[in-house]
């Protein structure tokens, strides 16, 4: 079987709500074989990859914007 691979556009928030809902159901205790988690436990996996992607991305700009004011801040120094 062929699987087929799509975009799907989310906010921060909604990433939150998926990444919770999936722990939520890999913390389910039932009387069955867990092979049904397996699928679920991988979407979780893949989110949490994508939230620390974002994170890493948001501290990245905060810390090139920090940078660039220092920068600044010394070539306005210089020009006195």
């Amino acid at each position: 079987m062929n699987e087929a691979i799509v975009t799907i556009k989310a906010t921060e928030s909604e990433l939150k709500c998926l990444i919770w809902s999936l722990n939520a159901i890999k913390t389910i205790r039932l009387p069955v074989e867990p092979e049904w988690k397996k699928p679920y436990k991988a979407l979780l996996k893949d989110l949490e990859k994508i939230r620390d992607g974002i994170q890493e991305e948001r501290r990245n700009i905060i810390n090139d914007k920090k940078k660039e004011e220092k920068l600044r801040n010394i070539d306005c120094e210089t020009c006195d």
